[in-house]
């Protein structure tokens, strides 16, 4: 994993990391993550479905033009991925979520990431200047890593992880060429369970004194009752 570059917008912290080169998929933890591979999408992609999970994201405008995988896209190097030419394909979520994530292949300056709340904008992100900007940023991003080809071009997988929840996703070609992807991932921060450091030192002092206390009370309970009065 490289390192986050962060971005603050309506009150809210968005950090984008991006996963070393050939990864494909999310793989932070602390979260529980739904993919849409988008293999057995439909042309146009008016629904996404994101498996394992009940979040759906409804399309809302645009149009992804659904194709088998080649030099341009396909993570794995098969299926199906999506490309946005034109008008942004925009889709709100069934859910709010405060993880997004997805492959972009054959990158170009255009290709952009776009994360709202409502109508607030959280951020916009330019994914071929996000991952050229990244601690660790080298020549390992450039080409097809799933069966070579394309040298000129960089493939990365993107997260983007808020400190807001948000509900709607941009995805936006500015300008001319495709903005190409697979594996969109949405996620939610796992809730621990298991208590706080602190609160594990509270229950220690607190079963230790409850232990002295009942010692205490079986040695009274052991000496002569004219013992108690002293």
């Amino acid at each position: 994993m490289m390192g986050g570059l962060s971005a603050r917008s309506a009150g809210a912290a968005v950090v984008v990391s991006v996963n070393q080169a050939g990864s494909a998929a999310a793989s932070l933890s602390g979260y529980d993550f739904s993919v849409a591979n988008l293999d057995d999408a439909p042309n146009g992609l008016p629904t996404i479905q994101f498996a394992g999970s009940s979040i759906t994201g409804t399309g809302i405008a645009g149009f992804v033009n659904i194709g088998g995988a080649n030099v341009y896209g396909g993570a794995g190097g098969n299926g199906l991925f999506g490309t946005v030419q034109g008008d942004p394909a925009i889709y709100q979520l069934s859910q709010s979520v405060n993880y997004f994530g997805l492959w972009g292949s054959a990158l170009d300056g255009n290709n952009t990431v776009e994360l709202y709340n409502d109508d607030s904008l959280l951020g916009s992100f330019a994914l071929q200047s996000l991952l050229q900007n990244a601690p660790g940023f080298g020549s390992a991003y450039y080409g097809n890593p799933f069966g070579g080809g394309n040298g000129g071009e960089m493939y990365a997988f993107f997260n983007f992880e808020s400190d807001m929840g948000f509900n709607r996703i941009h995805l936006v070609q500015n300008g001319g060429g495709g903005f190409e992807f697979d594996n969109l991932t949405v996620g939610s921060a796992v809730v621990s369970t298991a208590p706080e450091p602190a609160s594990w030192a509270m229950m220690l002092l607190g079963f230790g004194a409850i232990g002295a206390t009942l010692r205490r009370r079986s040695r009274l309970g052991a000496l002569p009752r004219s013992a108690w009065a002293l």
